[in-house]
């Protein structure tokens, strides 16, 4: 059975994913495992970039500032499995890593955001 956090990170990907496809991305995978890390949306955007999209979600109370979200080995986990997908990926695929920061009023995710290109190391 899941946990209130499991549940409340399901509809905060729920969340995100639902937007980005209103926006045109196209969501190919959620929590996709690779040797390095969990993804937990694999997208192309508009501009068919493949988008790693990590999703956090926080309440009001608990937020850190933008990227200081994801610490420094999840960072470099994120890299090392946006440089094994690129090496899956079509010649010339662009990857990057994008951060998806949602706002969860209780248990559910009311708000979302997305901050582009997440400096990786």
């Amino acid at each position: 059975m899941p946990s209130k956090r499991q549940d409340a990170g399901n509809d905060a990907e729920s969340l995100v994913s639902s937007g980005l496809e209103d926006l045109g991305w196209v969501v190919l995978a959620r929590n996709l495992r690779t040797p390095y890390a969990e993804v937990d949306l694999l997208c192309h955007d508009p501009a068919k970039v493949l988008v790693l999209v990590e999703v956090k979600a926080r309440s009001m109370l608990s937020w850190l500032e933008g990227e200081d979200n994801l610490g420094p080995a999840q960072r470099l986990r994120l890299g090392r499995a946006a440089e094994w997908l690129a090496m899956r990926s079509p010649p010339g695929q662009t990857v990057r890593l994008d951060l998806a920061l949602v706002e969860l009023h209780g248990q559910k995710a009311v708000a979302w955001r997305i901050l582009e290109e997440i400096e990786i190391h």
